[in-house]
């Protein structure tokens, strides 16, 4: 095939890869961020299991903080990650929310007023952390193996019941 045709298929290749790119981009920062935070802030592990930072106590917490991080125009699945985590908090634990005992937040790592927050959390893109507050003191575990459960909101509720669950009885190593 030569002619109008060719030149078509060949824009229609270019301007797709360009708009996945841009899509994955969406979702993560800059790798000198990512640099950065784990320079910066060697507490807090991003793997992509919970993971926590040490604690000696392991008492029933104050307050449980969730937190979902992401950009200023977050794709589905980003979207996801936050509503499934407060809806839990909403349907499981409604006394707990009401009272503040379990709190959640959702923060746009991108707006520059939330960055000594980014910077505290290590954060390089969409991300979700459960932080425990014992004593004035914040232990901060990563929760971003939520994101394996996305595609089944059940399931997602499940998990995260069960993690808020053990994390309200004490059970730090989640």
């Amino acid at each position: 095939m030569t002619g109008p045709f060719k030149l078509t298929c060949a824009t229609g290749i270019i301007l797709t890869g360009v708009l996945l790119l841009l899509l994955v981009c969406g979702c993560i920062a800059p790798d000198s961020e990512s640099d950065n935070a784990a320079k910066n802030n060697p507490t807090t592990t991003t793997t992509p299991a919970l993971t926590t930072t040490p604690t000696t106590a392991k008492a029933v917490p104050d307050t449980i903080k969730v937190i979902k991080f992401e950009p200023a125009r977050p794709c589905r699945s980003c979207t996801l990650l936050g509503n499934y985590a407060k809806e839990t908090i909403e349907v499981y634990f409604p006394e707990e929310y009401a009272a503040g005992k379990i709190t959640y937040e959702t923060v746009n790592y991108q707006d520059p007023k939330n960055e000594d927050l980014v910077w505290e959390y290590g954060v390089t893109g969409s991300s979700l952390f459960i932080t425990i507050v014992r004593n004035g003191k914040e232990e901060i575990h990563v929760a971003n193996d939520m994101w394996g459960y996305i595609g089944d909101k059940e399931e997602y509720m499940t998990v995260f019941k069960a993690k808020l669950d053990a994390l309200l009885a004490g059970e730090g190593d989640v």
